[in-house]
């Protein structure tokens, strides 16, 4: 495979690399994800909360003694952080069993770099720890205060059954991990045509060839940190 092939190339798909859904249900699905919650230490909390309301620009809507509950949209939480006395650190090692990240989608590419941006131009930067288009979303990730990771994303396909295409291309099932890109060079090609109100700038040209993956060949392994 050529290592400029692009994923909106005809002859990559196929469409059968997905389970098939089912015909039939036991019982009826969710609506929705509604919530995460983290434990965290009683020395950790105050730069949990902090972390969380920092990152998502988040709002505290209740904090007790031993909880916060927080959301950036009209949920009534997306995140709550509850600490304990006995509560421990968890093992610093990213081959711990255990949920592996959350993440959130932005609405545009702007959104996502003027939070790179943002977060990294803080007088504690927040900066991620690896950045990659997986295909159907270019990808941000970053460590909070107890190593938990948080993934920022962008959708890179504008409907649904475009990302279901491409994540049964052949594409993806040679290089399911993506391909990583340098934040700085992405960022400031974006900012370079945001609108003077901060929205969306680029064209959807534009848009679309930021957002395709530049494809590098069989990735069966995500960094060694992550």
């Amino acid at each position: 495979m050529s290592p400029s092939k692009t994923l909106d190339q005809s002859d990559s798909y196929s469409n059968n690399t997905l389970t098939p859904k089912p015909t039939k249900r036991s019982h009826p699905r969710p609506s929705a994800f509604a919530h995460v919650v983290l434990k965290t230490t009683e020395d950790n909390y105050r730069r949990m909360v902090d972390f969380y309301v920092d990152m998502l620009q988040a709002e505290v809507i209740l904090e007790a003694d031993y909880f916060a509950m927080l959301r950036y949209d009209d949920e009534h939480h997306r995140i709550a952080i509850v600490r304990k006395p006995e509560i421990t650190p968890r093992e610093a090692s990213p081959n711990t069993a255990g949920l592996d990240h959350t993440s959130y989608t932005y609405a545009t590419l702007t959104d996502l770099a003027r939070t790179y941006r943002a977060l990294k131009e803080r007088e504690k930067p927040i900066v991620p720890i690896w950045c990659v288009n997986h295909g159907m979303t270019t990808s941000m990730y970053y460590q909070d205060p107890d190593g938990n990771k948080v993934e920022l994303q962008v959708d890179n396909f504008d409907l649904p059954d475009e990302a279901d295409r491409f994540m049964r291309s052949s594409l993806f099932v040679q290089n399911p991990i993506g391909t990583d890109f340098d934040p700085e060079e992405w960022s400031a090609e974006i900012l370079a045509k945001m609108l003077p109100d901060g929205s969306e700038g680029l064209s959807k040209d534009e848009a679309r060839r930021i957002k395709t993956r530049k494809e590098i060949g069989p990735r069966n392994r995500t960094p060694e940190y992550m």
